[in-house]
């Protein structure tokens, strides 16, 4: 795997848990818990939103340099795998693989070029949309049980 990749990779994962919640660690011991509301690449500085420091101080946004970060804790997962929903579709809708593509930079499945289903919703109009969106319900009320 070449530097670029796994670089692509981090990003990716980065990015899968927008808005939800997290845990930096800092150099100096210092910890945040708040929801990850953006980052920049490759210096790695995060904003929170909503963060809490080690000592119960409360922050309505705070700005973490990532050079003075050690490590990054995923407190929350996603609810939509891409991958997962795309089998799903696959096999309630009988749709041929090759009108599904995942796009994992937004962490998106497209279908037949037109929609976009991802953890936000589904992008489109008309029947096909509808019918995206009764398989999306469905999929995410199940993630959420699950959880």
């Amino acid at each position: 795997m070449s530097v670029s990749e796994a670089s692509r990779r981090l990003v990716q994962e980065l990015s899968a848990v927008l808005d939800r919640k997290v845990k930096i660690t800092l150099e100096n011991g210092k910890t945040y818990e708040g929801v990850l509301v953006g980052f920049d690449h490759p210096s790695l500085n995060i904003l929170l939103r909503d963060a809490v420091d080690n000592t119960g101080a409360r922050y309505s946004k705070i700005l973490v340099k990532g050079e003075k970060i050690v490590e990054i804790l995923m407190l929350e997962e996603p609810l939509f795998d891409p991958e997962e929903f795309k089998e799903l579709l696959l096999r309630e809708m009988k749709i041929q693989e090759h009108a599904v593509r995942i796009l994992p930079e937004i962490r998106a499945v497209e279908v037949l070029g037109r929609y976009r289903v991802s953890e936000e919703g589904v992008m489109g109009s008309g029947p096909m949309a509808e019918t995206l969106y009764s398989l999306f319900k469905k999929y995410m009320e199940q993630k959420k049980k699950k959880m």
